[in-house]
């Protein structure tokens, strides 16, 4: 299982990571943007510690973060994101397809403004829309990478959480 936090817009992780080795469960972390990260979590991980380590988070980044858990990265970064307050979301992997199907398209990674805006006026403003256009339309619309966000769409995310920080510090 592995999760995605996002602190509030005064708040950056950024020199503010050092939790992430001291709590239990925690076996790696990817920093996402200045203010987010993936946490990879142990195996044994329940959702009651899954719960605990939300709390050790709001202790530490306060209590407005938005903190998602689910088998993949696509969707433990929707759960953190799906709802505009602080919460703690767990999506188990039999909730994931039901999970993700009504979920905004403007949720999916890798989608900007632009091509938020052109998939709605198509038609497409869900996950579960997104996942029923067909294979040759998203090639002709996106390439390969169309391919790719149906897959997430669908959440299947074999990307592992990487111990890197994926912008640069100007």
């Amino acid at each position: 299982m592995l999760s995605y936090l996002q602190l509030p817009l005064q708040s950056l992780l950024i020199g503010r990571t050092e939790i992430f080795d001291q709590l239990r469960g925690v076996e790696s972390y990817e920093i996402d943007t200045p203010r987010s990260a993936y946490i990879s979590l142990g195996s044994w991980m329940t959702k009651r510690r899954v719960h605990e380590l939300y709390q050790a988070l709001r202790h530490t980044y306060g209590a407005h973060i938005r903190f998602g858990a689910a088998e993949q990265k696509t969707t433990a970064r929707a759960a953190a994101l799906y709802r505009a307050v602080p919460h703690c979301t767990i999506v188990t992997s039999a909730m994931t397809e039901q999970f993700l199907s009504q979920l905004p398209i403007r949720l999916l990674p890798g989608l900007g403004d632009r091509t938020t805006r052109y998939l709605e006026q198509h038609g497409v403003t869900t996950f579960a829309a997104f996942r029923d256009i067909p294979h040759r339309t998203l090639r002709d619309w996106f390439g390969v990478s169309g391919l790719i966000l149906q897959q997430f769409a669908r959440g299947i995310d074999p990307r592992p959480v990487e111990q890197r920080q994926r912008f640069a510090v100007a």
